[in-house]
């Protein structure tokens, strides 16, 4: 869809909106009251995963236990493709909306602008964050990257005095 077609369809449905207000909120009104447990349930899980995200995506990396030695021990491993498995897991486990972002970042060693600017020539669609939270999340990925590791070398350890 060309971005004259986005914006005449924006358009369109926000005209919509503000001529069928009341009847949508009606009809919305109407559903909620039906559906109480639904509402409720997507609430709490709505709130849920806001209070994680507030939780961890603020963080810096000094705060998960990463110093710089230990970050570029981490993208060198990333680029390398040896745990490629637990690599991809990590960035899914931080949203996969931004996953392929985050790897390609990583991989490829893009900043958030590079990024925009291939979107903005259409080589890539578009992320769905902003910079902030694009950040926030590739940190966290390092974090999930780096516990999921240490755990591992932990069970190979463990393995290795068993035999």
């Amino acid at each position: 869809m060309t971005v004259e077609a986005m914006e005449a369809r924006r358009a369109y449905q926000r005209k919509y909106r503000r001529k069928n207000r009341e009847r949508i909120n009606n009809k919305r009104r109407k559903w909620q009251s039906e559906n109480r447990e639904k509402v409720r349930g997507y609430n709490q899980r709505y709130w849920q995963k806001i209070a994680e995200e507030k939780r961890n995506t603020r963080a810096s990396l000094a705060e998960f236990g990463i110093d710089e030695a230990r970050l570029n021990e981490l993208q060198e491993i990333v680029r390398s493709g040896e745990y490629d498995d637990l690599v991809e897991s990590a960035a899914v486990k931080v949203d996969e909306d931004v996953s392929e972002y985050i790897l390609m970042s990583v991989r490829e060693n893009m900043s958030f602008d590079r990024m925009r600017i291939k979107w903005q020539l259409q080589e890539i669609p578009q992320m769905p964050y902003s910079r902030t939270s694009f950040y926030a999340k590739r940190r966290l990925f390092f974090h999930y990257l780096d516990t999921a590791l240490r755990g591992l070398d932990a069970e190979r350890e463990e393995s290795d005095e068993r035999k």
